[in-house]
């Protein structure tokens, strides 16, 4: 607490105080990941929603689901937060043992694989993810992970590659000649690439966010409209706006890389522009 106001932190402390556990992010509640982006369920009735649910039907829907789907026996203390405390909750709960991670990490590594994975996520995430985030460089799209490969590249031009990666000489070959100083090619398990990913969930913009905000300036542009009026008519093709909330990382990462190869084709053909900037009635689900 600063000067008599409380923070994001010590919110997230009180809710983990006396040993309280969140259900959505427990390894044994088998609860659907999908879910945690837009809530989080503790076990003392705790029942943490995104704001954005109080005016938006598809995450209304999306709650209705959830309580469907996992019938709860004890009354809910609901509570609307923005979507950086949630953030804030599943990154506090990597703490705990009983911790559901994102992405399947072995559960049988030693204590000195579990210090070297640590050493080594606090050793790259000190700089950018640039295959997680906003696209730096015009021919970027041509390496940005699709789910054939496993790698992530940071600021820096470090590039890390899984073990088993097909074609790992040839992809490293292909970005080295888009960053001549490539300072370092390191070779890892496949579940460091994973942690990676998982860690910058919470602290950067998804890849679902990103191309949220694609589809957004898309709308933006072809209809030329305002982004608040393109987010309305998002919200109002209820299935193409829930199939986009419910993205995966790996597809959302494949569909910005389409995206921005589907840039580069309409480009060059203004008239395939033209006739998609007239047409009347638009979907998002042409992008999905």
């Amino acid at each position: 607490m600063i000067n008599g106001i409380i923070t994001q932190e010590n919110a997230v402390d009180e809710l983990y105080a006396r040993g309280k556990v969140c259900i959505t992010a427990h390894k044994e509640a088998n609860v659907d990941k999908k879910y945690r982006p837009y809530l989080a369920l503790f076990a003392d009735g705790t029942f943490l929603i995104d704001e954005r649910a109080k005016e938006d039907a598809v995450l209304q829907n999306l709650v209705f689901e959830f309580y469907k789907d996992y019938p709860l026996q004890q009354k809910l203390d609901k509570r609307y937060v923005s979507v950086q405390m949630l953030k804030a909750v599943y990154h506090r709960a990597q703490d705990f043992e009983w911790y559901q991670p994102q992405y399947d990490i072995p559960t049988d590594l030693g204590a000195a694989d579990r210090q070297k994975l640590h050493s080594f996520l606090e050793r790259v995430l000190r700089r950018r993810c640039l295959s997680i985030t906003t696209l730096t460089t015009p021919n970027w799209f041509q390496f940005y992970s699709p789910d054939k490969e496993k790698f992530a590249l940071f600021e820096g031009e470090w590039l890390v590659i899984a073990q088993n990666s097909p074609h790992i000489e040839m992809l490293s070959s292909n970005i080295s000649r888009l960053y001549p100083q490539m300072e370092m090619v390191e070779v890892v398990p496949q579940y460091y690439v994973e942690a990676i990913y998982e860690k910058l969930l919470y602290t950067q913009p998804s890849a679902r966010e990103i191309y949220i905000d694609l589809c957004r300036q898309k709308i933006c542009n072809l209809l030329h409209i305002s982004l608040l009026e393109a987010q309305e008519v998002m919200q109002k093709q209820v299935w193409g706006w829930r199939n986009l909330l419910l993205l995966d990382e790996q597809t959302a990462r494949s569909m910005i890389y389409s995206d921005f190869v589907e840039k580069s084709l309409a480009a060059a053909d203004e008239s395939w522009a033209q006739v998609m900037a007239n047409k009347k009635e638009f979907r998002i689900g042409s992008f999905l």
